[in-house]
């Protein structure tokens, strides 16, 4: 949904043969592609200019859309039921007007989930089990943050951990609100002491 300016375009050139014998034709992105190294910045710039631009006539959107986007993730709460729907409220209208449409809903208040004016597939009328954002597992049932490390090792005769699996384990964290911080230095001194 993000386009790039005219004058960069040419930058972002594709080169495309449908077949050996085919003449080559070259293409020009228009839009923000997803998977080159702008696109962090760009997709973070965007949301910061939706809330210079139209913050003000939502103040609750554009606190949330400030502090609480990592990505395209959004994670919020709220104190009251009412004020969480006034929350969605805003955010939707923050985004559809610059043409964009929120996704995968989710919720631990059923009240919230209900009245949806979105494609099928995004919002889930029940409360799911658990959801995952952001390296976390969430369960919205008790509402409580969960993480989950696969065994990275498995202990048995023909393996055994090493140096470089315990660093790798503990490389394979991932924790980018820092909730875990504390277990992994734990992590980082037991591998300083090897």
């Amino acid at each position: 949904m993000i386009f790039i300016d005219e004058s960069q375009r040419d930058l972002l050139r594709i080169v495309w043969k449908d077949s050996i014998d085919d003449s080559i034709k070259t293409y020009r992105m228009n839009r923000v592609v997803y998977g080159t190294t702008y696109t962090p910045f760009l997709a973070q710039r965007v949301l910061k200019q939706l809330v210079t631009d139209d913050g003000h006539k939502y103040p609750l959107a554009a606190s949330a859309v400030s502090a609480d986007i990592f990505m395209n993730d959004l994670i919020s709460g709220c104190s009251s039921i009412s004020s969480a729907k006034q929350l969605k409220q805003e955010l939707i209208s923050l985004f559809s007007g610059a043409g964009m449409q929120l996704h995968k809903w989710s919720s631990n208040c059923i009240e919230l989930l209900s009245n949806f004016h979105v494609s099928d597939g995004d919002v889930s009328l029940t409360i799911p089990d658990e959801t995952k954002a952001l390296g976390l597992l969430w369960r919205p049932q008790k509402d409580t943050l969960a993480f989950s490390v696969s065994s990275i090792v498995d202990i048995s005769d023909s393996s055994t951990i090493t140096k470089r699996s315990d660093l790798s384990s503990t490389a394979r964290i991932f924790d980018p609100l820092g909730l875990i911080s504390p277990v992994v230095t734990k992590a980082k001194l037991v591998m300083q002491e090897l």
